[in-house]
Parts: structure tokens; sequence; C-alpha cells
């Protein structure tokens, strides 16, 4: 089949590189790749709509058309903004904090295509109020735990698991000491959170470093006595000389609105004192490669950590978010696991990472922009396996059968109640690829607005609606939907819960007893056609993105008890619930 993506003749540079790893991948027809496309860049299935203008679209741009649209609908922030938020553990509720802040600071990004070094900039170097500055839940989750968030880092934005360090030199790392780990935390010891009571401006125009009680040991020796004698005078001079009223009046008075992150420059952190080695001093702070920064007395650390870490020279930051992204879409890995490239990994395909790797670059670290040129090769587009083909599990070969996460089935579930969206509505042709496979200057800032969490949500139209984690009663709990302690800690193992889940809970029996009404698709199909048949296979196309095979067209008229041009809406009920449990709908193929 000849791609929809780039002019005639030319070929995808990605596809080049995939055929010298695996020479003879098919590609699967443009309806499968649609369904793929919908589920992978949106979350859900294609509407019927979207399916109907499909069929009708030219076949040339027809995928290369809603490849962009996704990439500019609301929906593909929706879904990546929850993707991105299970990898930075987002949570929508935390204490003093605006609900669904940091998803919505997170998704508004992806959807305005910001550039992926800049969003981490942004929160590496946060500071101030969520409410405000909602990047700054990157260090509120963690509580500004310095030690915490050097692990976070590293194995995040680095994929190096520096965590066995924290207690002694670390065991797979070779020549990694306690030391280095202490190091990397260093760079995260000038910030601290506060939630409940503070006040910055104590001792405003004197020199003292003012931090809580619990990181005056972290100062310099200098200004750890300093601040320790103005403590003391302030509360001679001040707090005990106030009667109960005068002290709860200034409680509420710096009784913080927001949770907040505050900066003292001064601030470091001290190795501690252990019985086989020397503590106690404040450690000089060392980057991931082992390399040590020259730092300006007064300068913001984290701020020189991100400038390292997203340098154009540091190809593995950027490697690690391309085999995240690569993962997801293509179904195998560079490297695994995600979070941890270390001394022993074997990479495959490292020739296509080091050319992505190059697009990613030219693109200004763009995520839209990677995402659509691996969507616009061939090797995305690749059949997956029938029974008759050889080595059927080769993920290379083969575009691997993916079940549905607990967002996509949920998300296809409402859609298959008859959620519509308006289709692709270009008028030109639409070629991402240039003859020389560059990606064309084509603007993929997002349109429309972006639906946010909600708590306690209800007629939720969009998984992103339900607050994370997700409650523990809900489908998407049952699914599989982390508790966002972990990066990506959602489980994708079935389990008998979910089989009876999809075959007697509230969500497909709602669906199911729904089906078929006045309003719906089917009753518009079998009024258009007067054909059963023909309804049916429009119920296959709808919610599998395929016609029905005539064996399977046979089979359900002959459960017909009525003739065929007249309506029978109980059997699509038992269609419908059929489907939706089937393999084939639970699935990304």
């Amino acid at each position: 089949m000849e791609s929809n993506f780039h002019a005639a003749g030319a070929v995808h540079p990605l596809d080049v590189l995939y055929r010298k790893l695996s020479p003879k991948f098919k590609t699967a027809e443009d309806s499968v790749v649609l369904r793929r496309l919908a589920l992978h860049l949106k979350g859900t299935i294609p509407s019927p709509a979207e399916l109907v203008d499909f069929e009708k679209s030219d076949p040339e741009s027809r995928v290369a058309g809603y490849s962009v649209n996704y990439l500019r609908d609301p929906g593909f922030a929706e879904y990546w903004g929850l993707r991105f938020g299970s990898a930075f553990r987002d949570k929508t509720k935390g204490r003093k904090m605006p609900a669904g802040a940091f998803y919505q600071y997170l998704a508004e990004s992806l959807h305005s295509n910001k550039p992926y070094d800049t969003l981490v900039k942004e929160m590496i170097n946060s500071h101030g109020t969520v409410a405000k500055n909602p990047a700054a839940a990157f260090y509120i989750r963690d509580g500004g735990d310095p030690l915490q968030v050097a692990e976070y880092v590293g194995r995040l934005f680095y994929a190096q698991r520096v965590g066995c360090a924290r207690c002694h030199d670390h065991p797979f790392i070779s020549g990694y000491t306690r030391r280095d780990y202490y190091g990397l935390a260093a760079f995260f010891s000038q910030q601290f959170v506060k939630d409940w009571n503070w006040d910055p401006n104590r001792f405003e125009g004197q020199e003292v470093s003012y931090v809580p009680r619990e990181l005056e040991e972290h100062l310099p020796n200098a200004d750890l006595k300093l601040l320790q004698d103005k403590n003391n005078e302030w509360y001679r001079e001040n707090w005990n000389k106030w009667t109960e009223e005068q002290r709860k009046a200034y409680q509420v008075k710096n009784d913080l609105t927001y949770a907040t992150v505050y900066i003292e420059p001064k601030l470091g952190l001290r190795f501690p004192h252990t019985d086989d080695s020397p503590g106690g001093d404040l450690v000089r702070p060392k980057f991931l490669d082992g390399t040590e920064p020259r730092i300006k007395p007064g300068e913001d650390r984290r701020k020189i950590f991100s400038d390292w870490l997203t340098d154009r020279k540091n190809d593995r930051f950027r490697k690690v978010l391309i085999n995240r992204i690569w993962t997801h879409l293509m179904g195998w890995s560079f490297f695994t696991p995600l979070d941890d490239w270390n001394e022993e990994t074997v990479l495959q395909g490292e020739e296509i990472l080091n050319h992505l790797d190059r697009v990613f670059m030219k693109q200004n670290y763009k995520i839209k922009d990677l995402i659509l040129y691996i969507v616009s090769s061939d090797a995305y587009a690749r059949s997956y396996a029938d029974n008759k083909d050889p080595n059927p599990a080769d993920p290379i070969r083969y575009f691997t059968s993916q079940r549905l996460s607990p967002d996509q089935l949920l998300n296809s579930l409402t859609k298959a109640s008859d959620t519509l969206s308006l289709g692709w509505i270009g008028e030109r042709k639409m070629i991402p690829l240039d003859d020389g496979g560059n990606l064309e200057e084509i603007d993929l800032t997002g349109m429309g607005t972006i639906k946010t969490p909600k708590e306690q949500a209800k007629d939720i139209t969009n998984s992103v609606q339900v607050e994370r984690p997700a409650p523990y009663h809900t489908f998407l709990s049952v699914f599989g939907s982390g508790s966002r302690t972990d990066i990506d800690d959602d489980f994708s193992e079935v389990t008998i819960e979910q089989v009876l889940t999809l075959m007697n809970g509230r969500v497909t029996g709602k669906l199911t007893w729904d089906f078929g009404g006045n309003q719906s698709f089917p009753k518009k199909k079998f009024d258009e056609t007067k054909s059963m048949s023909k309804t049916f296979d429009s119920v296959y196309f709808t919610l599998l993105g395929r016609h029905a095979h005539p064996s399977e067209l046979t089979f359900l008229s002959k459960q017909l008890i009525k003739p065929d041009n007249v309506y029978d809406r109980e059997i699509l009920q038992d269609l419908c619930w059929a489907i939706l449990n089937s393999q084939e709908f639970l699935h990304v193929n």
C-alpha cells in the first residue's frame, strides 16, 4: 500500500531505517490505522461521524489529515495530559492546592505544543503558589524533599535509578558513590515547601536567611548562628510578650492560602554523619554524569541543573522521552525499563533512536511534531499478525495488539454511546513530509477547550474528568488506574473483577441498555437503509473500525426473528454487549 503521508515516490526516512531492522513488514488498512491513531492520540475510538467522513475522504490524504486533526484536537492534550500526569504522579487534590491545577498545566502545555525542554525547565525552576504557578506542584508533590526530588528526576528525565546510593555506594552503577547521590540532591536543596503558616517577612531588611527550623542545619555555620540568634531575639521581644489573642492574630495573618515553594539561596545539603565515613559538611552539587559545575554564591542551583539537563549536547535527556513515546505508539522499546538505562542495557534499534533524536532536536523539542513524524511512517501503520504469518510474536515486524488502558477503555465505551465529534474538515491534501522527508511547517497548536478533572464528577464525557488517583470504587480503578505514588504506576494485568465488570457492570449495562434508541446511530442507519444487515455492519464499523465479515452478517441474520426490514433493537443491544466484551474491542490493533 502506498504511504498516505508524503509526496509520491518519496520514502519516509524512518521507513528506510525500519526496513533495515525488519525488511518484510506490511501496512494495515486505512480504517485499522485510523482506529489506532484515535486510541493513541486521543485515547478513544473514532466517533461515528469521523468514521463516515473518513470513508468519504480522499484516500491519498485522509490518514494524514486525521493525524494532524487529532493532534490539534483538545482530546490529544486531555489524553496525553493524563499520560504525563501518570509519569509526574499528579494528584487532582492536595493540601491547599487548586483541584486539577497541575493536570491543567500539563494539558495546556501539550495543547499549545510547548517545547519539552521549556516544560521541564519551568517545573524544575518553579517557585511560588500553585494557584499562580501550577508548575510548582512538581515540588509540592514531594514536600520539596531534595532526596526524593533527586531520585525522581534521575529516573524520569535521565533513566538512572540512583536511589540505592542514599544509604551506601551504588551496587549497580560503577563508581557512583553515596556522595554523588547527595551531590545530585544538593541541586534541589535551596527550595522548601510550606502549606500551613509562614511569615517570609519576619526578618525583612535584615541579612538573615530565614528557613524552617528543620532546615536550619543545612545553612552555612555563620548563617545558622545568625538565624538562631535572630529567632531567639524575635521570640523574646515579640512572641513571648504577646497575648494569646495577638499570637492567634499573627498566625491568621500569615496563614497560607495555597501551598507555596520558597527559595533560599544559602540553603545547602549536609552529608550525614555515619560510623564508617565522615560527614556534616555541605555537599558540592554534582551532575548525573559525574561532572561538577562552577556555582557562584547565591545562584539558583536548580537553574544550573536544568540548563545542563536540557542542553542540546545531552542527548540522553531527549532519548529517554523519545523511548517513552515510541513505546506507547509502536509497542516495543529501544530500552527497558523506561526509567533505567544502565551499563548493562542493550539498545534495540539504536540507529532509529539516533535518527528520531535528530528530528526531535530539529523540531525544537516539540512533542506533537515528534509524534506526527512517527505516525507519518509506514512502520507505524504496519499490520498486526494473523495465524498464517511467520513469527507472529515479532513486535518489530508486526504491530502487537495492545490492551486498552483504563482511560482508553472508558472513553471508548463512552464514544460507543453515540458521543459525536466533528471529523476531518480539510479541503486540501495534507502531506506532512516534503520530498526530503522533513516535516513541513504545520501549526499543531491545539484548538478548543480542554476538559479538567472534577471532584466526584457526574455525567462525564471523558475519563479526564475523573479525579486522580481514581477513587477505589470507580471503573478506572477496577481496570488498573494507579495510585500515583510512583512513575507510571497503572497496571495492565487482567483480573476476574474486570471481566465481571465488563459483563455485568453499571457502565456496560447502561451503554447496552441505551444502545439503539431513537436518536442513536444504529436507528438512524436503519431509517436510512431499511435493512438490519446494513445496520449490523454499521455497528461493527463504528465500534471496531471495520466492516462486518460476510460470515458475521450471515450469523446475525439467522438470529433475526423479524424480517430484515423491521427494526430489532433487542438484537442490537445483544450485539453491542458482545462487541464491548470482545478482545478486538478491548485492544489497540
